[in-house]
């Protein structure tokens, strides 16, 4: 069960390496105004970097065995919680920017640059707190087979694995995902009035995002909620035991598919203020159009 994850890991690495490396230099250098959304955009690309770039060592374990040390483990495994949790709230924001900037186009920027800067913080902040848990109960054990493993998450009780883990689905994809939705439903409403061609293509673009991050986050957190129902029914999940084996290896495919939404960030958003932006153009031509027949 670990060559599959380990070929998707090492196509997200491949892929989503230099994809994001590229979006991270053409924000900072090829864009005169840096706009909030573009400190998001560039904040979400940071993220997925930082992750994908720890990708070659889940290969090798999941191949071999993890021979680099508790250290490592808690440490890598906090990153990849920490930057999943900052990726996650930088779409949320983003999404809410978004529906701002296309329902209200007068409104003014209500955040300063300081403002943008702190709001920026706080999500790291967010998600450094949201990822702690990692550090106590990521661990390197040994399987039935005698391989060390990082990837296993071990409690000091049931309590504490249900918490966890629900407080995880909680604050990973219910709420966000939510918020998200909610953002993307008004927008499209919005985008529906207009004829615009480049309207109909966000339209399309937004249901995209929303599906991908739904598509691919989906499986890993019905895991988390399959080790919720196993722990409160005393089901036994042993590495030996057949619902254990089930779980590891479906876990592990669905951590591997929630890193491919990282691989696809920076496409999706490009295009998605690439649409804004003509879309904002098509809007103002019309407007001067209008003005100049009048």
């Amino acid at each position: 069960g670990a060559v599959a994850p380990s070929v998707v890991l090492g196509l997200c690495m491949l892929v989503g390496v230099p994809s994001n490396a590229v979006v991270i230099w053409a924000l900072l250098t090829k864009l005169r105004r840096v706009t909030f959304t573009v400190k998001l955009m560039l904040n979400l690309a940071i993220t997925d970097l930082l992750t994908l770039i720890t990708l070659p060592f889940w290969i090798y374990a999941l191949l071999a065995t993890w021979v680099f040390g508790s250290g490592p483990c808690k440490f890598l495994s906090y990153i990849i919680y920490c930057s999943m949790y900052t990726s996650v709230l930088s779409v949320t924001l983003m999404s809410v920017q978004r529906s701002i900037m296309v329902l209200y186009p007068q409104a003014k920027l209500w955040l300063r640059r300081r403002g943008e800067n702190a709001v920026l913080l706080g999500i790291w902040a967010l998600a450094s707190l949201f990822a702690s848990p990692t550090i106590k109960v990521r661990d390197v054990v040994e399987d039935s087979d005698l391989q060390k493993m990082c990837l296993p998450r071990t409690y000091s009780s049931d309590s504490e694995r249900v918490v966890l883990l629900l407080l995880e689905t909680l604050l990973g994809f219910v709420i966000p995902y939510s918020i998200l939705t909610t953002s993307y439903i008004c927008l499209t409403r919005r985008v529906k009035q207009t004829t615009f061609a480049s309207s109909m293509r966000l339209e399309k673009l937004i249901t995209w995002i929303v599906m991908m991050f739904f598509v691919f986050w989906l499986p890993y957190h019905i895991f988390n909620l399959l080790y919720v129902y196993t722990t409160l029914k005393k089901v036994s999940t042993e590495g030996t035991s057949l619902v254990g084996k089930v779980l590891e290896v479906g876990t592990n495919i669905a951590g591997s598919l929630a890193l491919v939404n990282s691989c696809l960030n920076p496409f999706l958003y490009a295009f998605a203020t690439h649409s804004i932006r003509r879309d904002i153009r098509s809007r103002r031509f019309l407007q001067r159009f209008r003005l100049v027949c009048s």
